[in-house]
């Protein structure tokens, strides 16, 4: 059985979905029993439903009973503390999740020797940013080296659910300093343009933290790595862009004033987006890749994780201790399983 927490929720659902259609049993746990249990009901008789707060160490403890595979699609992880992968460890369940924060990757990944010695995988940031941003840099970096210079953008379609963890996290990147290997960046500042593929073309972009700006580095050997956010909404990029300049905490309160507006507007537009990944070499030359689509972008960023979890669940993933997406499955894997979900890849340089 997998246990996928948050699995009711805009990311888990998807999830969900997805391991459900592969036949294996779920056990969704959320904070909501009822909805939980309502859920599970509709994926089918093998699955059920549990109350169970990712936060709570007794709750992720009950949760694990019997589980194979527990995958997190609760967040924000900035505010969830260490309870699930902690658990993970104690009960012996591998661990998946679909974080793109940059301090959790940081802990987690000081966790690999305490992973590895469980005999265990604790596969993190099965999602958009590093998942599929990760796959697209190792497949574009095979055209092109040595690496000087990357830049990953994910756009996001404006036809998508804003659920409160995705405000929240934007919201803490409103204005914030952060490192990056070149120097310190402001969050939702660097304007830049982005050419991306079809339906969306030349788009403005602005910079976001993310643990590329770790992991690309050592991967790559890139000196300079900028990962850049944008929105279809026009309103939306615009609002984000000034409301940096006011820092992360009135940035963060005038947000959420305009959230329920976002929500009014996200009838509009597309329900896709793209991930994109584009490097240079100190000479100027460049290669890129890019997934995504006009359509269902929410999803492309879930499965991710369901792939690692069922790879994990069925044995056929014998990588151990802390590791991305991409390293749990191959680059090449990844982004072929997500070309046979229809979406498009598109590669140049």
């Amino acid at each position: 059985m997998i246990a996928v927490f948050g699995g009711y929720g805009t990311f888990g659902a998807h999830a969900s979905r997805a391991l459900a259609d592969a036949g294996i049993p779920l056990r969704i746990a959320g904070r909501d029993g009822e909805r939980a249990r309502s859920f599970a009901a509709g994926l089918g008789d093998r699955h059920e439903g549990i109350a169970a707060d990712a936060g709570d160490p007794d709750a992720c403890a009950r949760a694990l009973a019997g589980v194979r595979v527990a995958v997190s699609c609760a967040g924000p992880f900035s505010a969830l503390g260490t309870a699930l992968p902690e658990s993970c460890l104690s009960a012996g369940v591998h661990y998946v999740d679909i974080a793109d924060d940059r301090a959790w990757h940081l802990c987690l990944r000081s966790w690999d020797g305490r992973f590895r010695e469980r005999n265990l995988t604790a596969a993190v940031g099965c999602s958009s940013l590093p998942g599929i941003s990760g796959a697209l840099a190792v497949l574009a970096a095979k055209r092109l080296a040595p690496v000087e210079k990357a830049r990953v953008t994910l756009f996001i379609g404006n036809r998508n659910p804003k659920g409160e963890a995705a405000v929240r996290s934007a919201g803490a990147q409103l204005g914030k300093i952060f490192p990056a290997p070149q120097g310190l960046l402001r969050g939702l500042a660097g304007r830049e343009i982005v050419d991306l593929p079809p339906p969306f073309g030349a788009r403005a972009v602005h910079d976001w933290e993310s643990p590329e700006l770790d992991l690309f580095p050592v991967l790559l050997g890139a000196r300079e790595v900028r990962v850049k956010v944008g929105f279809e909404s026009g309103l939306a990029n615009g609002s984000a862009a000034a409301l940096a300049h006011l820092g992360p905490r009135l940035g963060s309160a005038l947000l959420g004033a305009f959230t329920p507006v976002a929500r009014v507007l996200s009838h509009f537009g597309h329900s896709g987006g793209f991930v994109k990944v584009e490097l240079w070499t100190a000479g100027g030359a460049t290669a890129s890749a890019a997934l995504g689509g006009a359509n269902d972008g929410q999803r492309m960023a879930a499965l991710p994780a369901a792939f690692v979890a069922r790879s994990l669940y069925e044995g056929s993933t014998a990588v151990r201790g802390v590791v991305t997406a991409w390293e749990a499955l191959g680059a090449e894997s990844l982004i072929g399983r997500l070309i046979e979900a229809e979406y498009e890849f598109v590669e140049s340089g």
